[in-house]
């Protein structure tokens, strides 16, 4: 048996004995990637990944193209660990909708967008649409930008919103800076969506801005500015 195999072994056998308990972070990505490379040593693809994006939970919140950035990262392993991400989201949503399927209010926002939104390196825009009890139709990214700023599009937003029959939006994008605070731009943005969403009779129920990991989010409406 080679070393590497051996390596192996002792990190599936530690896993079988107390899950993730006491693995760093490196040895975590080390035994997820023993399922996208046959032989080859992960560690220092592990090493790689949190030396670009900084940590576990960035690395499991980057995209596809990103980590195949990443030296040594294929676009099996890269599908593998964005797939994470999709199922965690997924279940954190469907959690939500079991015991709250309706969205009132900016926390019961957060609690449904999960930490989907947090740990992101650029700036993504998505709008949750909704029926007249506030229960989720879809749920869509709109539009991803660079790391401070993205487009905006409110007559596809209005389009996509009439074509689900939805009777309320909710727009929601993150800061990756960690400012909660919303830019002049963030604010015309706002006012241009609601301008559309009126005159279509279409309740514009908020915009919120989320923060980065643990910096809380900011609501238009609980500000006043809806």
């Amino acid at each position: 048996m080679n070393e590497n195999a051996g390596h192996r072994d002792r990190l599936r056998k530690r896993y079988d004995e107390t899950a993730f308990d006491g693995f760093a972070d490196h040895e975590i990505l080390e035994i997820l990637l023993f399922y996208t490379f046959a032989q080859k040593d992960t560690k220092p693809i592990a090493k790689a990944l949190l030396k670009e994006f900084g940590s576990l939970e960035k690395v499991l919140a980057a995209d596809f193209q990103q980590l195949c950035g990443v030296d040594g990262v294929g676009h099996a392993s890269a599908r593998f660990i964005s797939m994470f991400r999709a199922v965690l989201q997924r279940i954190n949503r469907s959690k939500v909708f079991e015991a709250a399927p309706a969205i009132a209010s900016g926390s019961a926002l957060i609690t449904y967008l999960g930490a989907s939104m947090e740990a992101l390196p650029e700036e993504q825009l998505r709008v949750i649409f909704v029926n007249n009890m506030n229960r989720v139709i879809k749920d869509e990214v709109i539009s991803t930008g660079t790391e401070d700023q993205t487009a905006v599009y409110p007559r596809k937003i209005m389009k996509r919103a009439m074509a689900l029959h939805a009777t309320g939006i909710i727009v929601v994008h993150n800061h990756p800076t960690g400012q909660l605070r919303p830019s002049n731009a963030d604010i015309n943005i706002t006012r241009a969506l609601l301008a559309a969403a009126e005159a279509l009779d279409l309740r514009m129920l908020d915009h919120v801005i989320v923060g980065r990991e643990d910096k809380g989010y900011f609501s238009f409406r609980e500000n006043g500015l809806i």
